[in-house]
């Protein structure tokens, strides 16, 4: 598939400084999976990967270590603590899309100011990134990663090169569309209840 290779795109592009030294990865899930492999592509020398579900976060230890030997893949218990000595933190599970708002990680844990890399891009400013912005973090949002999927998977069906710039445009179009529908809708449903 295209998750891996679109969120490689979307973070060179937003995060092309980023250090790559030691980075948390937040989701042992299918997405957690496919960054947890983009990142260690590109060089991570360090993964520590933090799932609520424990076996499934050791089973992708496992299998990232197995595909990527050069660099240390390891499955933590607290992503807050194995955070305080991080270069970077990816968020990969569904914490902060509009049906499951919320942090994914209390505020505190970016006190050191780490790059944040998010996955989820409904909607696209999520309450870490709020939060990482407020604390100084450099951040890439999730729209990098949907945006390269699209690229990839155009370029795989069609053999042709994609037009990037004008995708990214497009999509930042419909989100902007979508906001500005949402805060008609909102306020015409306040205005109907005075």
């Amino acid at each position: 598939n295209t998750d891996w290779s679109g969120f490689s795109m979307g973070f060179r592009q937003a995060l092309p400084d980023a250090s790559l030294r030691h980075v948390v990865l937040l989701g042992a899930g299918g997405a957690g999976a496919a960054v947890g492999h983009a990142i260690l592509k590109m060089g991570a020398q360090a993964l520590s990967i933090a799932d609520t579900d424990g076996a499934r976060a050791e089973a992708l230890a496992s299998r990232l270590a197995a595909q990527h030997p050069a660099a240390r893949v390891s499955r933590v218990g607290d992503a807050a603590e194995a955070l305080a000595g991080a270069s970077g933190l990816i968020h990969a599970t569904p914490t902060g899309m509009d049906k499951h708002p919320g942090m994914p990680i209390a505020e505190g844990a970016l006190a050191h100011r780490p790059w944040v890399a998010e996955v989820v891009y409904f909607p696209i400013e999520t309450e870490l990134l709020k939060a990482a912005r407020a604390r100084g973090c450099a951040v890439a949002d999730g729209g990098g990663m949907a945006v390269g999927q699209a690229i990839g998977a155009f370029e795989l069906f069609t053999g042709r090169k994609a037009d990037a710039a004008r995708m990214e445009a497009h999509f930042r179009g419909l989100l902007e569309s979508n906001a500005r529908a949402g805060a008609r809708a909102s306020s015409t449903s306040r205005e109907s209840l005075e």
